[in-house]
């Protein structure tokens, strides 16, 4: 296998790894160890607020180069920038109209504004922001596009709103300039960190790459629906506009755009990307860590059930202890953990376990913290996941991997999983509605009463983890998409540096070297 020099791939992630455990961090950190002595990694992180090594939450592996942290919200440097005046201010004027209105909507830019771009980068970096904000030129542009656009509604919370997105969106920006050399970019998600490995190949022309694990326009989405600092429809329009244009205007750039199951494919083709560009490559599970964790289910009195995942309204652990409170009443013995950390959002922690007392299951439910997942698994008889979000749950995965029938809320790949797409294996678990409570327990106690049907559930799991999500077909998947993303972008360089040499006169011989 041919290897190549420092630094081969910048993952570029926002809001997760390394700090925060779960299922993006923990593909990054397989799929950064699993190509050990073959391709080298620089990681930047993307985070809300300052963070420092000790809030690693895992350790760096030995192919991971160089690592860089920044916080998004960090407006200092464009603070303390002065405010400037530039000559051609027509020119600037209407290039900048143009992206506001069209650059991003259009999905792609024109050439003079890449030129733009690059100059701020090297020429005007962040005192541009003070003209683009305080110049006559600036404030016209922002006031033609309120007349356009919400001329019927109030300025005041318009510009502020204006301002906020363009502040965020002009830090993220100028970190360009602080991105580690590499020669493919590669994000696990859209957005922020899309935006910037997208903008390595709309400026630069170095190969990208961007896995969508859950939709990043449709989670965002949610969120500014419920935002409570945006109290008028039209606001959070803006800003939900603002994140479906970038989305947008990235699945238009990205060189591989990359997803881990079918149906996430059709909502990105919803949210404008092309059908044929788009490669499904799942989740993949190490079958040898699990086996040890296969066992016949339901051998013994009382069953054993439980969810593996960290306490957060997320995973919606408050549905899961109701979802006990209805089983308990069918199965009194009934033995129940929930493993995984509980300390990240320690107050919805304690409101877990006031609702498990409230629910008198303090002697029934047992949070257990971090522990070896797989004995978990074989202690279970069935896994539950109530999660009101995911995209492909690497839990169940495992949970089918170990032999264990699930049940599951109806998110993400979850259907997918538990019953297949048309492969002729059978259920591998049932599917609830979420937030259900009723129907989750329902379908849990159809599967604790028949100890035949739940073996067959599980033996279908493991038949179809082995068949379909294994660690080394994701491995062999994203091998062949770095090595053909490096190989162009050798290429690309080599062609620089060939046009380079011909503008001075060098001849065909120097050239040939280069690219051998």
């Amino acid at each position: 296998m041919q290897k190549y020099k420092p630094t081969d791939i910048c993952l570029i992630v926002e809001g997760s790894y390394p700090y925060v455990t779960g299922g993006v961090a923990s593909w990054m950190q397989r799929l950064i160890k699993s190509y050990e002595g073959e391709f080298n990694f620089a990681v930047v992180a993307l985070t809300a607020g300052k963070k420092t090594e000790e809030d690693f939450k895992y350790q760096l592996p030995a192919n991971v180069v160089s690592f860089h942290s920044f916080d998004l919200f960090d407006y200092t440097s464009i603070k303390k920038a002065s405010p400037v005046s530039f000559p051609k201010k027509t020119s600037i004027y209407q290039t900048l109209k143009n992206i506001m209105l069209e650059g991003f909507r259009r999905g792609y830019f024109m050439p003079e504004e890449v030129s733009l771009f690059k100059d701020i980068l090297t020429q005007h970096k962040e005192r541009f922001f003070k003209y683009f904000l305080l110049s006559e030129t600036g404030f016209q542009s922002l006031t033609e596009i309120y007349e356009q656009r919400h001329r019927h509604h109030g300025f005041l919370k318009y510009y502020y709103n204006w301002r906020n997105i363009h502040l965020v969106m002009w830090r993220v920006f100028m970190l360009l300039n602080a991105l580690p050399p590499a020669h493919v970019y590669h994000s696990p998600s859209a957005g922020f960190a899309g935006f910037l490995t997208c903008m390595m190949t709309a400026l630069y022309g170095k190969p990208s790459i961007i896995t969508e694990h859950g939709i990043y326009i449709q989670e965002r989405e949610m969120e500014l629906n419920v935002a409570q600092w945006l109290d008028e429809y039209y606001l959070r329009q803006m800003w939900i506009d603002f994140f479906k244009a970038i989305t947008f205007w990235e699945y238009k750039t990205v060189t591989e755009l990359i997803t881990l199951y079918h149906g996430n494919k059709q909502l990105e083709i919803e949210y404008g990307a092309d059908p044929d560009k788009i490669k499904i490559i799942p989740n993949g599970i190490n079958i040898e860590r699990f086996i040890p964790a296969r066992r016949e289910r339901l051998t013994s009195h009382p069953p054993v059930i439980g969810m593996v995942a960290r306490v957060d309204a997320v995973k919606d652990v408050k549905t899961f202890i109701q979802v006990v409170a209805n089983i308990k009443q069918v199965i009194p013995e009934i033995k129940v953990y929930v493993v995984g950390p509980t300390e990240e959002y320690p107050d919805y922690y304690q409101e877990c376990l006031a609702l498990r007392n409230l629910l008198g299951l303090d002697d029934t439910i047992i949070f257990t913290g971090p522990a070896n997942v797989v004995e978990y698994y074989h202690k279970f008889d069935v896994l539950l996941l109530t999660s009101v979000k995911e995209a492909m749950p690497l839990v169940v995965m495992e949970a089918m991997a170990s032999g264990l029938p699930v049940v599951t809320t109806r998110v993400g790949a979850c259907e997918e999983l538990v019953y297949g797409l048309n492969d002729g294996l059978g259920k591998a678990g049932l599917v609830a509605t979420v937030m259900d409570a009723q129907d989750l327990a329902l379908k849990t106690l159809r599967i604790l009463k028949n100890k035949d049907l739940a073996n067959k559930m599980a033996e279908a799991g493991i038949k179809r983890i082995e068949r379909y999500y294994t660690e080394e077909k994701v491995k062999e998947a994203y091998r062949q998409i770095y090595l053909s993303c490096l190989d162009v972008s050798r290429c690309n360089r080599s062609i620089k540096i060939s046009n380079a040499l011909m503008m001075r006169g060098e001849g065909r011989a120097n050239i040939s070297g280069l690219t051998a």
